[in-house]
């Protein structure tokens, strides 16, 4: 970032400076947040798979215990039944621990940009103090509907 120039003026480069700071603060905050949210996309991405994998795994299960059920003399015995049923029943968990991690990623995200748009704020409304201190005073006048700057 460019270094703020100065005006001479010892009360508006107080305010410049404190412009500068907070403009500082939020270029480093940005840069953080990048990072973060690189980090979150591919813990996302990791977590999306693991989803699917899961869902693959307990639709699997599920046909083929349909299978089963419904062709019992083809040699499939009562301990392979029970496995593929604790199968699909170990499915649901995985994927409630996968949705609840995703939840967690998705909130940071919100917490992250929350805390980028509140400095944004503050560096603009330090730059707008630089500004109205800068902008020359006009007198109000009075015109027939109120008075206007």
């Amino acid at each position: 970032m460019n270094e703020p120039e100065f005006t001479g003026i010892p009360a508006v480069d107080a305010l410049i400076e404190v412009a500068g700071r907070e403009y500082s603060q939020f270029w480093a905050l940005a840069s953080v947040s990048d990072a973060e949210g690189t980090v979150s996309k591919v813990r996302g991405t990791d977590l999306t798979e693991q989803q699917a994998a899961a869902r693959r795994r307990g639709s699997a299960a599920k046909r083929r215990l349909t299978w089963v059920q419904k062709d019992g003399e083809r040699g499939e015995d009562r301990r392979s039944l029970q496995a593929l049923r604790c199968c699909v029943r170990r499915v649901r968990p995985d994927l409630r621990v996968v949705i609840q991690e995703l939840r967690g990623v998705v909130a940071a995200g919100l917490d992250r940009n929350d805390q980028m748009l509140g400095r944004m704020r503050r560096s603009w409304d330090a730059g707008s103090v630089v500004i109205d201190a800068l902008s020359p005073k006009l007198p109000r006048r009075r015109t027939p509907i109120g008075f206007t700057s």
